[in-house]
C-alpha cells in the first residue's frame, strides 16, 4: 500500500502517531547527517512510525510513503483524509480487558473485513497500538 503526494508539509510540524518496532527515533541524527539538505522527492518504502519521515519532512518537496501493512496504511490515509471523524471514532474505544479482547479480536470476524468502514479500521489500528506496544 502506499500514500503519495506533495502537501504542504514544510509548513507541517508533525511527528509518529504509532510506536513502531524496528523504528529509527534513536537512529535519526545518524542518519540525517547521511542526507542532503534538500529532498526534492522522498521515497520510504518501510513507513513504520515515519520517524524518519517526519523529521525530515521540512526538507522534502514530494513524497512517496509505503508500507506492506495494509492496516498503517488505512491509519495514515484516515489521518490525512477524516481526522475528525478518526478522532471520533478514536473516543468510542474503551480502557477495559474486556473491550480490548473484542477489539483485538475482530478481524478474525467475516463482518470486520466486509462491513468495518476504513475509519473504523483506522481507529481499531491505533488503540490496539497504543494498548499493545508500550502505549
Amino acid at each position: 500500500m502506499t500514500l503519495s503526494g506533495s502537501a504542504d508539509i514544510q509548513k507541517t510540524i508533525a511527528k509518529p502517531f504509532v510506536k513502531w518496532i524496528g523504528g529509527k527515533r534513536q537512529l535519526l541524527p545518524e542518519l540525517e547527517s547521511r542526507l542532503p539538505a534538500k529532498l526534492d522527492v522522498y521515497f520510504e518504502p518501510f513507513l513504520g512510525g515515519g520517524a524518519l519521515f517526519f523529521h525530515l519532512a521540512h526538507r522534502i518537496n514530494q513524497a512517496y510513503l509505503s508500507d506492506k501493512n495494509e492496516e498503517l496504511i488505512t491509519a495514515y490515509k484516515a489521518i490525512q483524509t477524516s481526522p475528525r471523524l478518526l478522532i471520533e471514532e478514536l473516543s468510542k474505544h474503551k480502557n477495559t480487558q474486556e473491550h480490548f479482547q473484542q477489539i483485538r479480536d475482530a478481524d478474525r470476524d467475516v463482518d470486520y473485513r466486509w462491513n468495518w468502514s476504513p475509519i473504523q479500521k483506522a481507529a481499531r489500528f491505533i488503540y490496539l497500538n497504543k494498548t499493545c506496544f508500550n502505549g
